[in-house]
């Protein structure tokens, strides 16, 4: 009897435990001044085919915290494929529901001497559909619901603010992928060769040395006094030897 009057006493306090941590998720204490935030990302079609459709995006949050409870909805084209925390040694268990479009994750951060933390805090994995085209954009939103809608709060143990944190979105936008320049083959006009120009040189007849003349100096020709002297000479010599002779 005792035994299971401990057992039943224990089962008890354990579901007051869940609810009454259930009760501090839903009610927050204080106006939210956190907000979660989605990261966005633009990639080529040939960028996400390389990825095997997968896409991931950082999840964070805008002030310091210690706990926040989040949903994330996917837009039309979307599926779940994973969610993990980016914080050593906090936790973040996603589940999805059966569309697959939708992930509630609660996430916890906890150090000795206590310590919160700001930005990025998780991230998020999706698969794009496969019919994916460049100009296409799918949408990503967060903010602190369950998938009842039931509202979660953060909360800072360094400073003991809590509330509920504000939303966000985020987008996967495909783009064509870049086209490389063409090079157009250009056919030259052929060149001309170029004729060679004929130039006719025009012989110049070489000039002939008059000939000779044997005919006696025409009256008037006057000999230079030079050869006069010589002339008399060899006709005074010419005599003197006929002289001798007889």
């Amino acid at each position: 009897m005792k035994t299971t009057l401990k057992k039943t006493m224990a089962a008890l306090s354990a579901a007051a435990v869940v609810a009454a941590s259930a009760a501090v998720m839903a009610v927050p204490t204080s106006a939210a001044g956190v907000s979660l935030t989605m990261g966005s990302k633009t990639l080529t079609l040939a960028e996400l085919k390389a990825a095997n459709y997968q896409v991931t995006l950082p999840i964070g949050v805008t002030d310091s915290i210690n706990s926040v409870g989040f949903g994330v909805t996917l837009g039309e084209g979307l599926t779940y494929v994973d969610l993990e925390a980016s914080v050593k040694k906090a936790t973040c268990l996603a589940a999805t529901n059966d569309a697959g479009n939708f992930v509630f994750a609660p996430f916890a951060y906890a150090t000795v001497p206590l310590k919160a933390v700001s930005g990025q805090i998780a991230e998020i994995k999706v698969k794009v559909s496969e019919s994916a085209k460049p100009g296409d954009t799918f949408t990503l939103s967060i903010d602190g619901k369950d998938s009842d809608g039931v509202e979660t709060s953060y909360k800072n143990g360094e400073t003991g603010e809590t509330g509920v944190p504000g939303s966000g979105a985020g987008t996967i936008t495909i783009v064509e992928d870049p086209t490389e320049p063409t090079t157009e083959a250009t056919t030259a006009a052929p060149t001309a060769t170029p004729v060679a120009a004929t130039t006719t040189t025009a012989k110049v007849a070489t000039p002939t040395k008059p000939a000779k003349s044997t005919s006696s100096p025409k009256t008037g020709d006057a000999l230079p006094v030079a050869g006069v002297a010589v002339a008399v000479a060899v006709i005074g010599g010419v005599a003197l030897v006929a002289k001798k002779r007889k």
